[in-house]
């Protein structure tokens, strides 16, 4: 019974098991912090998106621009939301931009 204790194989494999799985996740956690969160929108797309939304919908109410460039900028718009979604922040701010291109909102038509 005395033996058990100090059985050396037995004690070398109950230290190792608790150092690889701190390894383990610290190997995780140091990587999920690396990446790009995803899953949610930046704060500057969250931002961007909401501009871009007013601005479509003013043109639509001042009927200023032709319904077929509208339904274009709201296709962009879903675009550069999907890709803010996954992480690809750069790519979705520069379509929101392009849509800005929408210019300003003229008085409505009568």
């Amino acid at each position: 019974m005395f033996s058990l204790f100090f059985n050396r194989p037995l004690l070398r494999k109950h230290r190792v098991l608790p150092g690889l799985a701190i390894s383990a996740s610290l190997a995780m956690a140091i990587s999920s912090m690396a990446q790009e969160p995803k899953g949610h929108l930046a704060l500057a797309c969250s931002q961007r998106d909401i501009t871009v939304i007013t601005l479509i919908e003013d043109h639509g109410a001042a009927d200023d621009v032709p319904a077929d460039r509208l339904y274009s900028a709201a296709l962009t718009q879903l675009r550069a939301r999907s890709a803010c979604y996954v992480g690809r922040t750069e790519e979705a701010l520069a379509l929101y931009d392009s849509i800005l291109d929408l210019g300003p909102i003229q008085s409505a038509k009568q």
